[in-house]
């Protein structure tokens, strides 16, 4: 890791079986044993920066204004339902102006309102979807080894365990639509208030009149053009009444779904949501159990080191969706999973070149077979084979220089991008027990996830080993970022 993930044609000893079985044959003759106990390390992604979205999502509080517009409206409408219910079977003349005047005044504030909750569910709409559908990825892994290295015949027993997860939040369109639909069916009841609102406001006005006049002059000509007037301004309030009545409106993207208004007033039910947005997580783990072994062979007058790697592997892959209306249960996460047990094979080969042999070029061919794993909400698990290639170079006897490249394109495992890494990476050897590395490495396959890395080494006596090794994003460290740690025998 701190040399930027290189290893193909640089890795020693026990190493060799992560990175290519057949430089246990590629050794100093004075190579007798390597112990590797442990080695573990994790790392986080976030390349899609759902962090960064999610703190602007909260910095920009989306949640208050439509709390606020939902409190604005909520008090209208309630005193509305009322207010129609008196107006209906109001017969005095001056009451009903009263009441016809407070509901022409709730008229406005709901109105009011529904200008609010538009611009607020357009704002918390515009928010959710910004940290939809955006990656956070990480993963932890261990190991241990012990190696025998030899030019003749090298063997290496090793087990380890490589864990990653991905999760993400799926914002469900209807959810978006859901918000929407509130807004405007509010809205649309509001227009057909209004009318009804002014009609019965005109009704109020003549039936006063009428009874101003029967009070005062109480004229038969004025009086029956009067008659007239609310007879007319009746019919308009009966229509009103009807559209009033009949209005209807319900959720989803075509007005369909659960109901908001039936018969012109809000519905039982409508001040509760049901949200289809979920919270998908892929975690899969993959445990090996194996047997490496190399050795030199002459090839066209070239010592050509061989290795092969068969293992048992178990893939364990947990596919849990949850619903944000649920409650996460962590004992629910078993029936989530699946395992698979089956064998597989790594196949390097690597030789030196050089005057003195200071160079080393390899190949390997990781997980030789596919593997197919379908997960309980049928996305698939895939090991595919992994083709790499590298160089390393040593100089003046204590710079180890080396290079490595993914041949193929890597395809990933849960929500995260492919990958196809080129990798540099150099360590200083200083006076044998000080290691200093750096590195660096790069997805051909996607951009923005170059990282630098670095790391220390120390070899007391050159048996024992403790070594650290770090990476980061080098444009921003919350994208990625890595640790691992090993300690270690080698003599």
């Amino acid at each position: 890791m701190a040399m930027g993930g290189t290893g193909v044609a640089s890795a020693k000893t026990v190493h060799s079986v992560q990175y290519n079985p057949s430089l246990l044959s590629g050794g100093d003759e004075s190579d007798d044993f390597g112990l590797l106990l442990p080695q573990v390390g994790g790392y986080v992604a976030d390349e899609d920066e759902f962090i960064d979205s999610a703190d602007a999502f909260s910095e920009a509080d989306y949640i208050s204004p439509f709390d606020d517009a939902l409190s604005a409206i909520e008090t209208p409408l309630n005193t509305i339902q009322t207010l129609i219910g008196q107006i209906e079977g109001e017969t005095d003349a001056t009451q009903l102006a009263t009441l016809t005047g407070q509901l022409a005044a709730q008229t406005v504030l709901l109105t009011t309102g529904t200008g609010q909750l538009t611009s607020a569910t357009t704002g918390l709409n515009t928010g959710l979807a910004s940290i939809s559908d955006k990656a956070l990825r990480g993963g932890i892994g261990g190991g241990a080894g012990i190696a025998i290295p030899s030019k003749k015949f090298s063997v290496a027993i090793s087990a380890n365990n490589s864990t990653s997860f991905s999760g993400v939040l799926r914002v469900a369109d209807s959810d978006l639509n859901t918000l929407s639909a509130y807004a405007n069916g509010t809205e649309q009841y509001s227009i057909v208030l209004q009318s009804y609102s002014k009609e019965a406001d005109d009704v109020a006005g003549v039936a006063q009149e009428i009874e101003d006049e029967v009070n005062g002059a109480n004229n038969a000509t004025t009086l029956l053009a009067l008659a007239d007037t609310l007879t007319a301004e009746t019919a308009e309030l009966q229509t009103a009444t009807t559209a009033l009545d009949d209005f209807e409106y319900g959720t989803g993207a075509n007005g369909a779904g659960n109901d908001i208004f039936v018969g012109g007033a809000l519905a039982s039910g409508a001040d509760t949501l049901t949200l289809n947005s979920t919270v998908e997580i892929i975690a899969v783990a993959i445990s090996e159990i194996a047997l490496s072994i190399s050795r030199e062979f002459t090839i066209a007058d070239r010592q050509v080191a061989i290795g092969v790697t068969p293992k048992l592997q178990r893939i364990d892959a947990y596919d849990y969706v949850v619903s944000v209306e649920d409650d996460a249960e962590t004992d629910d996460i078993s029936d989530y999973g699946i395992e698979d047990t089956g064998f597989n094979l790594d196949i390097g080969a690597s030789t030196k070149f050089g005057a003195q042999e200071q160079g080393t070029v390899g190949v390997v061919i990781k997980n030789l077979m596919s593997r197919d794993v379908d997960t309980v909400n049928g996305n698939t698990v895939s090991i595919s084979p992994q083709v790499r290639a590298g160089v390393a170079y040593q100089a003046l006897g204590w710079v180890n220089l080396a290079a490595d490249l993914d041949i193929t394109e890597n395809e990933p495992v849960a929500f995260e991008d492919p990958t196809q890494f080129v990798s540099l990476g150099a360590e200083a050897d200083v006076l044998g027990f000080l290691q200093i590395r750096a590195g660096f490495r790069s997805n051909l396959a996607s951009s923005g996830q170059d990282v630098v890395s670095a790391g220390l080494g120390l070899s007391p006596f050159g048996i024992a080993h403790i070594d650290l090794g770090a990476y980061t994003n080098t444009s921003s460290p919350e994208k990625e970022a890595g640790v691992v740690f090993e300690l270690g025998l080698d003599w």
